[in-house]
């Protein structure tokens, strides 16, 4: 993505075309086709095993596949993916490194005073790849299992309802205080390591509520062990067709999920970008990908850079009026 680092062939091939050889309207397309000529270095800012990584194993192995080229996923956990944005911000901008961001990449610009990076300057903006909407789940024994039960039971406890997150500021957490908001309540907020940990506490009645990707909810859902309550998007979810809306419980226009997408370091070469663009979207619509991402809980959301480009920076206008208007912060 930083500096462009052209390989000892490449600077060969250009110099004899500087020397007159009748090629030079051949050397751009001569290079765009020698790219990749070795493995991209594909960052995770999460740990191996979560929704994320999941992703990212799935669509690199599939472009693995069909063109022959080698991705590496990288996991570099930490910070509320900072690290793993850093070391991307870092990088060299030559297209041999990528990373797969989610939707956490527009919130900490509002949670964090000491970020060393702008998200609209610094990154070029590959392709979208996911959204995960979000089931609320309460726990077994709470009093609330629609969403008219959910709201008189908020308002009624207010302070005394909590919920847990997979940590301050991610995406669950926002969802629930944008969700409160709209009630004018302030249950209390219980963040955790992780979504394993959150699951856990729940099951054991120590929380009440949780907002958790279909994935992870689905297995205590069949066993009857947590009560699903609505869904976070303006549409029903295609593998819990019968669960309501956040926007057909009267929270009008209310749309939140996670998402996924492709970023690059900033001055990667446009037709580098593209390229992997283009492959990321050829992946997602193929058939197998398709239905093993679905089957997850995962909806493919195939697009172009602009594409990901405007969902990240409109999330970041909304998650900012959340974080302000809930005065979340994080020491």
């Amino acid at each position: 993505m930083h500096r462009y680092g052209l390989r000892p062939s490449i600077l060969r091939f250009s110099f004899a075309c500087a020397l007159g050889l009748g090629l030079a309207a051949a050397c751009g397309p001569a290079a765009a086709q020698d790219y990749p000529a070795r493995a991209v270095r594909w960052i995770v800012p999460y740990g191996p095993g979560g929704g994320t990584d999941i992703v990212a194993r799935i669509v690199t192995k599939k472009m693995a596949e069909t063109h022959g080229q080698s991705f590496v996923v990288e996991n570099r956990p930490g910070g509320n993916t900072m690290i793993g944005t850093q070391a991307v911000v870092n990088a060299q901008p030559d297209g041999y490194t990528a990373m797969q961001t989610a939707e956490q990449i527009a919130a900490n610009e509002s949670l964090y005073k000491d970020i060393k990076f702008t998200v609209g300057k610094d990154f070029e903006f590959v392709a979208p790849l996911v959204r995960t909407p979000l089931v609320l789940l309460a726990r077994r024994g709470l009093p609330v299992t629609s969403p008219q039960e959910l709201v008189a039971y908020m308002k009624e406890q207010d302070a005394k309802v909590n919920y847990g997150s997979w940590g301050q500021g991610g995406m669950n957490h926002l969802t629930m205080e944008a969700f409160a908001g709209r009630l004018g309540v302030h249950p209390l907020h219980v963040p955790f390591t992780g979504a394993a940990a959150a699951v856990k506490e729940l099951l054991a009645g120590n929380i009440d509520l949780y907002f958790s990707d279909y994935g992870t909810a689905m297995p205590y859902i069949e066993a009857g062990q947590l009560t699903p309550v609505l869904v976070s998007t303006r549409e029903r979810l295609p593998m819990l067709p019968d669960l309501p809306t956040a926007q057909e419980a009267g929270f009008e226009g209310f749309d939140m999920y996670s998402f996924q997408g492709v970023v690059m370091p900033r001055g990667t070469p446009r037709e580098r970008v593209e390229r992997i663009s283009a492959e990321v979207r050829q992946a997602l619509e193929s058939r197998d990908v398709h239905d093993d991402l679905m089957a997850r809980g995962f909806i493919p959301a195939p697009g172009a850079p602009d594409d990901f480009r405007r969902m990240v920076l409109d999330s970041q206008k909304e998650f900012a009026a959340i974080i302000r208007d809930r005065k979340i912060t994080i020491e």
